[in-house]
């Protein structure tokens, strides 16, 4: 069998290189892109303004109740509702409107004796909100209802509020705005920029006045000497002004 015939070496080196050649053309990447750069975000900037505004309350809510303690839950609640209904008829009296007057609660439960478990009897408690408008007769209102209730009366506290704060919250947003706009222009300067568009506007408000107040054992024929001081309305503003 005749012998097979090798490659000229210079056509095997050709070959060998060509094939090299293909095959790095063939997986070379693609020429490289950079991508699209994001647009800046436009300057802005959110600063917070608080206003206040002060008004003199014209309401008073004051949480009226009787609690009794009899050896069983029958007689508990017998003597609280007794005691309950010599509430509201002293608050008709008073010129207390029903609608001004709310039953909030009414419970019973046991109490114990000195080892914490043997059962002695049983506390009833019946509770209203009462709203009185008549600011400067509710110290002789609360007076009167306590001492029909007798000992059982309890005064559980009392709180002054206003009626209609639309007008002292228009006050103080207006206050709380211009506050925040002097801000933001203050920042505007110092970063050599003016201030543009109102891009957000946010609002928290707060309504406060007197705390809660105990009034303690108002029976002995006396008004109730009360004091109403102010209420006020806080609002903060959160505002984002866009920089030119």
């Amino acid at each position: 069998m005749p012998a097979r015939r090798s490659l000229p070496p210079l056509l095997a080196a050709v070959t060998v290189v060509g094939a090299v050649l293909v095959y790095t053309l063939a997986d070379a990447p693609g020429p490289v892109r950079a991508a699209p750069a994001e647009p800046a975000a436009a300057a802005s900037v959110q600063v917070e303004g608080v206003g206040t505004a002060t008004g003199t309350p014209d309401l008073l809510r004051v949480t009226l109740g009787v609690e009794t303690t009899a050896g069983t839950v029958d007689e508990a609640l017998a003597t609280a509702d007794d005691a309950a209904r010599r509430l509201l008829e002293a608050l008709r009296t008073e010129d207390v409107p029903d609608r001004d007057v709310r039953t909030v609660n009414v419970s019973v439960h046991p109490t114990y004796g000195g080892d914490g478990q043997s059962v002695t009897g049983y506390t009833a408690r019946h509770d209203l909100d009462v709203t009185l408008r008549d600011l400067s007769g509710a110290g002789g209102t609360i007076t009167a209802v306590v001492e029909a209730g007798g000992d059982a009366a309890r005064v559980h506290g009392l709180t002054y509020a206003l009626e209609d704060s639309a007008a002292l919250r228009e006050q103080a947003r207006a206050e709380a705005f211009a506050a925040a706009r002097r801000t933001a222009e203050q920042y505007a300067a110092l970063a050599g920029r003016e201030l543009g568009d109102v891009l957000e506007v946010r609002e928290r408000r707060s309504p406060s006045g007197p705390e809660p107040l105990p009034a303690g054992d108002a029976a002995g024929g006396e008004a109730l000497p009360l004091a109403p001081g102010s209420a006020t309305v806080t609002v903060t503003a959160e505002v984002r002004w866009s920089l030119r």
